[in-house]
């Protein structure tokens, strides 16, 4: 039985896998900074929940260790964190570095305990929840879309690092998806209009953004396909934009942008 490990699976993405992952017949390790969140996943086949909260050092080490020694892990996923957003000059000094500890430092050191055991056991393959925001810069995410781009940068050097070893790095990149996904520092001020549009962009013509059921069966094709790639948007839409921004260029996409975004005429 092959055996997934997932941080951040109380909700959202990460919940969605640790469901699709049991039903497909796979050992699922479902992490998350309150287990009693966990208790539907809990009453799954094959899923085992363990207390890991990323912002803290010793409790990762502690999490993945009990993990390693308890299972073979074949894959890890990357998925735990949550956003801030605001104007640069409005968000505290205290919240960069809060976000940062969790979303980039966090989610470093929790990978850092698992390319041991995938070298060594030239397989396996580990996966990080990014974000649209973290190729596309938007407005009010300076901070959040910068953690993304460090992981996206992080899932690039993986690719390298680990490819002669047979493990994969890939990136699951969201646009907007409809869960519950934490935005505790959310300022608008200054900004309405933008925010408002960007949503717009976002949604590309549809009521709502696409659910978490998607991701995760991006996740699953991710895992399996057996493809030398990277980048996988978890849904149709942010693919869609996702491909208008590569085709376009950053040059000419950033001025199309600032008119959509501002409407300008």
């Amino acid at each position: 039985m092959k055996t997934i490990f997932i941080t951040g699976a109380s909700s959202g993405i990460g919940k969605e896998t640790a469901k699709l992952f049991s039903s497909r017949g796979w050992k699922v390790i479902a992490t998350m900074r309150n287990p009693e969140r966990g208790k539907e996943l809990a009453d799954l086949p094959n899923v085992e929940i363990m207390k890991l909260d990323i912002s803290k050092p010793e409790e990762i080490r502690a999490t993945c260790k009990e993990a390693l020694e308890k299972y073979d892990v074949d894959v890890l996923f990357n998925n735990a964190g949550y956003g801030i957003m605001g104007a640069m000059e409005l968000i505290p000094e205290s919240e960069m570095r809060e976000l940062f500890d969790t979303d980039v430092i966090g989610t470093m050191l929790v990978t850092q305990e698992f390319i041991p055991h995938f070298k060594k056991r030239k397989s396996g393959g580990i996966l990080t929840t990014t974000s649209l925001a973290g190729i596309i810069a938007l407005p009010r995410d300076g901070v959040y879309g910068a953690a993304k781009r460090a992981q996206e940068s992080m899932v690039e050097t993986l690719y390298y690092e680990l490819k002669p070893f047979g493990v994969f790095s890939k990136a699951m990149i969201p646009g907007g998806t409809k869960t519950n996904f934490q935005t505790p520092f959310n300022l608008l001020e200054g900004y309405e209009t933008a925010a408002a549009n960007q949503r717009k962009y976002l949604l590309d013509g549809n009521e709502e953004f696409p659910g978490p059921e998607e991701a995760a069966e991006v996740v699953w094709t991710a895992v399996n396909d057996g493809k030398d790639q990277v980048r996988y948007c978890t849904d149709s839409v942010c693919q869609k934009l996702y491909d208008q921004y590569i085709e376009m260029g950053y040059e000419n996409f950033k001025d199309w942008f600032y008119l959509k975004v501002f409407e300008k005429k």
